[in-house]
């Protein structure tokens, strides 16, 4: 398995945060340990060659090649596999605040869902996606989606600068902190934000903050294999050991002890190069 970043254009890098070819001449085996934890973002997945299933707690199902997919912000962990064939796929990771500059609707609408892009833009995508068919090149499929999304950017022009504003402050924060803070500074309520950031984002605030407190420590393990929760720095994050493993079986599915003698390959390529 391995991964290529691609670059971004100019025009979207302040709603995409990364682009990423993913390929596996052997596929992705099914195992507990080829999950995606939960990331503060939308994205949009490409399977190019090689079909993909996405399966959680609920339901699986199988997505065809060359159709554009649109992930929301999902709230547990989720387990990706193939047949044991070669796959390729591309990845779109929006920023927190990206995914509404261009979805028309509600992004709570998609949080914790797959869909497919052409049921939200119609023959617009349908024509991209016959174009995909007969294209292998990676580069030239991105060139194609993000001139796509930098047209819809266009349209649509939309930005709210107060969940920006409660966005950037919550990214922003290395240890505790309480979210009323953030509130009281900009004389907003928890519940106009939660609404605000329930169209704005896909889920409220604190949703938000976990997964980016969750993230500080995935992040540290995937790049150096060092788990972040074995140092001191584990209680800058957490109230107690409870509350830390309480949220980390949440994204993971597994226990710290659980996690720390498995094996995810594939879950820590997609965060080698940040």
């Amino acid at each position: 398995m391995k991964i290529n970043t691609l670059k971004i254009k100019p025009e979207l890098s302040e709603i995409v945060e990364s682009i990423w070819f993913f390929e596996s001449n052997l596929g992705i085996p099914r195992s507990e340990n080829s999950i995606v934890v939960p990331h503060s973002s939308v994205k949009l997945i490409v399977p190019i060659f090689g079909k993909l299933t996405a399966e959680n707690s609920r339901l699986s199902h199988e997505y065809p090649e060359s159709k554009i997919l649109v992930t929301g912000i999902w709230d547990h962990p989720v387990s990706i596999y193939s047949s044991k064939v070669k796959i390729q796929t591309l990845i779109f990771r929006f920023t927190t605040t990206g995914g509404y500059r261009i979805f028309p609707f509600p992004l709570s609408e998609i949080t914790n869902r797959i869909l497919y892009f052409s049921n939200i833009f119609g023959e617009d995508v349908i024509k991209m996606e016959n174009i995909i068919q007969d294209k292998i090149n990676p580069f030239l499929i991105s060139e194609l989606i993000q001139n796509y999304l930098i047209k819809i950017k266009n349209l649509y022009n939309k930005e709210n600068r107060i969940v920006n504003y409660v966005v950037e402050q919550i990214q922003m924060q290395k240890e505790q902190f309480l979210l009323q803070d953030i509130y009281d500074d900009i004389g907003f309520s928890k519940r106009y934000l939660d609404k605000l950031f329930k169209i704005y984002i896909g889920v409220p605030p604190k949703t938000i903050s976990s997964i980016e407190r969750f993230q500080s420590i995935y992040k540290t393990w995937a790049k150096s294999d060092i788990l972040h929760f074995q140092t001191q720095g584990l209680f800058d994050l957490y109230y107690d050991q409870a509350h830390f493993i309480k949220e980390f079986k949440k994204y993971t599915g597994q226990t710290p002890n659980q996690f720390y003698h498995s094996k995810n390959d594939f879950g820590k390529l997609f965060y080698k190069n940040l």
